[in-house]
């Protein structure tokens, strides 16, 4: 059994995205307000909008960093023999068991498993560290090449006939009587056509 988590230097690059997504559009924002505002006069009202502007922007952001490091720190991928196991915040954990995984589909944010009928059921982030998402993707593609026959739990019987009721032991399949003839088909042609 080994234990993944995401990669703590894409949280970094995760989290400077962030910062610079709510902080270009709180600059946007505010220079179409000054120009909005150019030629009136300035009012309090005026400076009440452009600091409520900013901190709705400073709370977003703030809870968009917050959230992130959520993931970051409770997100968790087990595989072991069994199967796959994943536990992320504000989520039911999932757990795939490996019999069940028929494909795997890769795309730029990941792999995502396939059970039967071709339905997406879990997804690999490439968000992991480099070599375990690599890790993952030849176990998962191991056992899609090695498929093994599901064992059942089963008793060994010593003796096979101590298994059986006493009135079926020395029962003998019935053969077919030799005395009767097989009757052969009659040879059959088809009736003649009436003459018009």
């Amino acid at each position: 059994m080994k234990s993944y988590h995401l990669d703590q230097d894409k949280l970094k690059e995760q989290k400077r995205n962030i910062i610079l997504m709510y902080g270009i559009t709180l600059v946007v924002l505010l220079v179409l307000n000054y120009f909005m505002n150019r030629g009136r006069e300035v009012t309090t009202n005026t400076f009440l909008m452009l600091g409520l502007i900013v901190v709705m922007f400073a709370f977003f952001g703030w809870n968009a960093l917050r959230q992130r490091q959520t993931i970051w720190d409770q997100y968790e991928l087990i595989v072991d023999e069994t199967g796959i196991k994943q536990t992320q915040p504000k989520s039911a954990d999932i757990f795939l068991p490996r019999a069940e995984i028929t494909a795997t589909k890769e795309s730029k944010f990941g792999m995502t498993l396939m059970v039967k009928e071709g339905q997406p059921v879990m997804g690999i982030p490439k968000l992991l560290k480099p070599a375990d998402y690599e890790e993952i993707k030849e176990t998962v593609t191991g056992w899609l090449r090695d498929v093994k026959p599901v064992v059942l739990d089963v008793k060994v019987i010593g003796d096979a006939q101590a298994t059986q009721p006493l009135d079926e032991i020395n029962v003998e399949p019935e053969e077919a009587s030799e005395d009767q003839p097989v009757e052969a088909p009659e040879d059959q042609q088809p009736p003649e056509a009436p003459e018009a």
